[in-house]
């Protein structure tokens, strides 16, 4: 019989029409009460390559700027495309950081770049070779039962961290997200979605909060630490 990941991976679109998918073009608006509360991130767009750990922000910071990112390097340019910052290894520039730590535009454009390279390559990135799944007892909330998946990344994707918890509806699409992120020490999160939207044959959630997570696996209402809100996405 199909495994819960099986039917997850059909119920957003499939996995053999994804790999024919190189890239992904996100509109969005990105907010809440941590890095993002500049509006670092208020409008702007992402392009996405599906294929390798590469994210654009065709919009950051300030008026033409924009950043790329990979794992290995970050950089911020203006609008004729010349590099203002730049960083190599920009995760270890987070060494030390918590959650209260401040953050410069290369800190935001790798945690932005990496993260959301993540969320939109969900559910598929869980059957990438070297990703562990395994479907552990269910989960109660707001009357509905949640089926889960506790996953083990390899250390070749950067993300959050090693050990992350996905729950998937009746319908077996994702509600919930946990993570504790590695670089800002650990801090507990949820990440929650709704309002699923199919582009281009697909399954986008294009309402995303992320809320403090308790040690028993409830959470609280705020603050909302980082939200997402996806207009379109553009698949090709």
């Amino acid at each position: 019989m199909p495994d819960l990941l099986d039917h997850v991976l059909h119920a957003h679109g499939g996995a053999d029409r994804w790999q024919e998918v190189h890239r992904l073009r996100a509109e969005l608006s990105v907010g809440g009460s941590s890095w993002p509360s500049d509006g670092v991130l208020a409008d702007t767009a992402a392009i996405v390559d599906t294929r390798a750990q590469r994210v654009t922000w065709e919009r950051f910071g300030k008026p033409g700027h924009s950043a790329r990112y990979s794992p290995q390097r970050v950089e911020v340019l203006d609008v004729d495309g010349r590099t203002l910052a730049e960083r190599d290894d920009p995760r270890g520039a987070f060494a030390g950081f918590t959650h209260q730590t401040p953050w410069d535009e290369l800190h935001k454009a790798y945690f932005s770049g990496y993260a959301f390279w993540n969320y939109v390559n969900t559910p598929f990135l869980l059957a990438q070779e070297g990703v562990e799944t395994t479907e552990i007892d269910p989960w109660q909330q707001d009357g509905e039962t949640w089926r889960r998946l506790a996953v083990r990344f390899p250390a070749r994707i950067a993300t959050h961290n090693t050990e992350q918890t996905f729950y998937f509806g009746e319908d077996f699409l994702l509600r919930r997200h946990d993570y504790a992120g590695d670089v800002v020490g650990g801090f507990a999160t949820a990440h929650y979605v709704a309002n699923h939207r199919t582009f281009d044959g697909f399954v986008f959630p294009t309402r995303r909060w992320v809320v403090p997570r308790l040690p028993d696996g409830s959470t609280l209402e705020g603050p909302v630490v980082v939200s997402l809100d996806i207009r379109s996405v553009a698949v090709s």
